[in-house]
């Protein structure tokens, strides 16, 4: 590799990560659309084909009072049979879409935006067992978050550091999971470790850029979702038709989503995939150890040199992590009684106007 064909990488700030995210996205929408698309669609299909006939199943009972029995378990056999099926169609999707859909996209990423062009199907070749490492570590993860919220919840100190901790942990520690494992080849449990410890390097503007791409969700799938599924409910409600209402309106959600998730899943990826690059670079010099292999002679890329990576140290949790999850707590806790505190004030102003 010579000094000019080295990918310019360097450190950037929050507008200028999101804009190159939302660059490499538009130049390899297809490609990256496709790499998604290939197990979500045809799942997501077959979950509202299930839906769809779960509900029908139960919809006449449901509409039709009074029930033969107060009890859930008097629906129909063919209601839980669907209910059963969804849980089935969702544990195939979570392997196939959060593990080798995702190792097969960061990989995809990962190239391109270094400029080596790698297509839909080059992706899943290339993929190895990190699909495998990837769901495992998923799994862990979930695992972790259980003791977190029980921490959570307990009084006094756990309320005023869980709220931090288990957000940082889902927002910032998983999403870095996916490039750990697929870039440096960590067993599970080395890769939640080294998530945890780049994502202690950024903290406050990591949290900051994953409310961005949490918004972003919101406005791209929660929001047209919640419209749609209001304006049928209106709809239906407004002909008396609730069985239609009962039967057709998840189908719908789940269309909804899916679109949207195809066009959100891919972009937060993309942006996750940045953002390791950039911890990499200003916290161990991942660029300048590229061009010092440039300028050596040696054949390399940032991609191989990604897989070299220093071995973790220090303690796990410090006395500033300890303060960081304590501010980002009250910040939480704040937010929270600020936002309940004006829907009651909503509320109460709607029922006085027309009271």
């Amino acid at each position: 590799m010579t000094a000019s064909s080295v990918p310019f990488i360097r450190p950037l700030t929050l507008g200028q990560l999101l804009d190159q995210a939302i660059g490499l996205y538009r130049r390899n929408f297809a490609a990256f659309i496709g790499i998604i698309a290939i197990p979500y669609i045809p799942l997501t299909l077959l979950q509202s084909v299930i839906s769809y006939f779960s509900m029908d199943s139960a919809a006449s009972i449901l509409t039709s009072p009074p029930l033969d029995s107060t009890s859930p378990f008097g629906l129909p056999s063919g209601y839980w049979a669907g209910v059963a099926g969804m849980f089935v169609v969702a544990f195939i999707q979570f392997i196939l879409v959060n593990g080798v859909a995702t190792a097969a996209f960061t990989r995809a990423v990962a190239n391109n935006y270094t400029g080596q062009s790698i297509g839909v199907i080059d992706s899943y070749r290339q993929l190895g067992n990190s699909w495998v490492r990837l769901v495992g570590a998923i799994l862990l993860a979930m695992l972790i978050g259980i003791p977190i919220f029980i921490w959570l919840i307990v009084p006094c100190i756990g309320w005023f550091t869980g709220p931090g901790l288990f957000s940082f942990f889902s927002l910032v520690v998983i999403p870095l999971t996916a490039p750990i494992i697929v870039l440096e080849r960590h067993s599970i449990t080395a890769s939640l470790r080294r998530a945890w410890d780049l994502g202690r390097t950024r903290f406050w503007w990591l949290i900051g850029f994953a409310l961005v791409i949490f918004l972003l969700g919101q406005l791209i799938i929660t929001g047209p979702t919640f419209v749609i599924s209001a304006i049928l409910q209106a709809i239906f409600l407004r002909d008396g038709n609730t069985q239609a209402a009962l039967v057709w309106r998840p189908v719908v959600q789940m269309l909804v989503q899916m679109s949207g998730g195809l066009l959100y899943l891919p972009l937060q990826l993309t942006a996750m995939t940045l953002v390791y690059f950039d911890l990499r670079v200003r916290s161990e010099g991942l660029d300048l150890a590229l061009q010092a292999a440039a300028e050596s002679g040696t054949e390399t890329n940032i991609v191989a040199l990604a897989e070299t990576s220093p071995a973790p140290t220090g303690d796990f949790i410090t006395g500033q992590d300890a303060l960081n999850f304590f501010l980002l707590s009250i910040g939480i806790v704040a937010l929270y009684f600020l936002f309940v505190g004006l829907f009651v004030g909503l509320f109460m102003l709607i029922a006085a106007v027309f009271a």
